[in-house]
């Protein structure tokens, strides 16, 4: 009987030492997955990637540029690619890429598998034709090329300056980029002579600047901007929706006009204005004088100031070579004494705004070379510097009460106020000043 005990008992025993064991073992396999578990996270951390959204970690990265006479044939072939290989890649890439494009300076980076030796595999080969965009060769499985884009992140900056020269010198002694002096000009092509600015005008702007890789990469849209030029205050805000879209005054008025101030892309002086009695520097007597002369170089080219119909095109006498243009019911424009024509400009041709139609130069009765610059509105000169021109589109009813929001938001952040004098906005120093009238 007494046995029968012993053995229960060590049995018993035995049974909860290995319960005790297994309990351990399941610790110490916790154990070991939790720190399994943490490893991965580590990794996780210690995953490097480039630009380009590839590890760079797991591979060998070089970066080069595109030497000169360089082509895909010859980067490929200096990493020991096989003319079949080579023409394979070739003949896959002619779908997405000019395959001759590769310029001298351009940037390519290459990926090359980690294994030991001296013929490591290249994995990847990323082509920068330009700072925006990539071109992706893959050889990790079978070959991929496809194109991409790199991330552009938008900063919103403002400016403002007062005019003491030209508003391109303006733009360079504030430190800022002349392509927004031609951006403005753009924009206000239709209501300021550029050409006549004077001392004192001023603006003031909000504008895009876009980065790639923090890398200040180009000049984006000028989301609007208030000139004031000869005591006159312009404003204008960019806006569009499904409806409509452009550059609009406070009141949802297009700063676009039907024709452009000036038929130049760039500034030119003004030798002589439009008048009803001019002394005629060749005949010697006073006539009327119905344009405006520009004293542009010699081939300079002349740009079509509004959409419109050649309806003449030819040398005529005194007036030189002469192109008009009939832009409407209403409006018609002339450009004399060119050198030439530009190709296809002929009578019935139809032509778009800032097209260019001819030459600077000095054909028919002139002393000089110049343009001669006429408007004709319902067949009559009129002065092209006091003009008032028509509007374009308008914001529609539908889209006002959204243009209205960003409008204030704008002139909230140009400190302008949306107070009124005559259907002009002041800026703040004027409400001061009227004010203190």
């Amino acid at each position: 009987m007494s046995r029968l005990v012993a053995l229960l008992l060590a049995v018993a025993l035995f049974i909860s030492c290995s319960q005790d064991t297994e309990k351990d073992k399941a610790l110490v396999k916790g154990d070991q997955l939790t720190t399994d578990s943490v490893a991965t996270e580590a990794d996780t951390l210690n995953e490097e990637y480039d630009d380009f959204g590839f590890r760079v970690d797991t591979a060998k990265v070089q970066d080069h540029e595109v030497l000169k006479n360089e082509s895909l044939y010859l980067i490929l072939d200096k990493f020991d690619f096989s003319a079949q290989e080579i023409y394979a890649v070739t003949q896959q890439a002619r779908d997405l890429i000019d395959v001759r494009s590769f310029k001298p300076g351009q940037r390519y980076r290459i990926y090359a598998s980690l294994n030991e030796g001296k013929n490591e595999a290249l994995t990847r080969l990323v082509w920068q034709p330009n700072p925006l965009d990539y071109v992706v060769f893959d050889w990790q499985d079978s070959l991929q090329i496809y194109k991409s884009s790199k991330i552009v992140t938008t900063k919103i900056e403002t400016a403002s300056a007062e005019i003491n020269s030209s508003l391109y010198e303006t733009m360079v002694m504030e430190e800022l980029s002349p392509l927004l002096a031609y951006k403005l000009s753009e924009i206000y092509a239709w209501e300021i002579d550029f050409f006549s600015l004077r001392n004192g005008d001023s603006f003031q702007m909000i504008y895009e600047k876009k980065y790639i890789d923090d890398t200040f990469f180009e000049i984006g849209d000028i989301k609007a901007a208030s000139f004031t030029h000869r005591g006159e205050t312009y404003n204008a805000f960019k806006f569009e929706d499904e409806n409509i879209s452009g550059y609009f005054d406070e009141d949802g008025n297009s700063v676009q006009k039907a024709l452009l101030k000036a038929p130049f892309k760039f500034n030119q002086r003004i030798s002589s204005g439009f008048s009803h009695n001019r002394f005629h520097p060749v005949l010697k007597r006073r006539l009327p004088h119905y344009g405006v002369d520009y004293a542009a170089p010699h081939g300079t080219p002349v740009l079509s100031v509004g959409d419109g119909t050649v309806t003449e095109s030819r040398y005529r006498g005194a007036n030189g070579n002469i192109v008009k243009i009939r832009h409407n019911s209403t409006y018609e424009t002339a450009y004399l004494h060119l050198s030439g024509f530009a190709s296809g400009i002929k009578k019935g041709r139809t032509v778009k705004q800032g097209q260019v139609i001819g030459y600077v130069g000095k054909t028919g009765r002139v002393t000089g070379t110049h343009l001669d610059y006429r408007i004709y509105k319902n067949d009559s000169p009129v002065n092209p510097l006091t003009v008032d021109l028509p509007s374009s589109e308008s914001i529609p009813a539908s889209s006002i009460d959204n243009f209205k929001s960003k409008r204030d938001q704008f002139l909230e952040e140009l400190d302008i106020s949306t107070a009124s004098d005559n259907g002009k906005m002041l800026t703040e120093n004027e409400k001061v000043s009227d004010k203190e009238t």
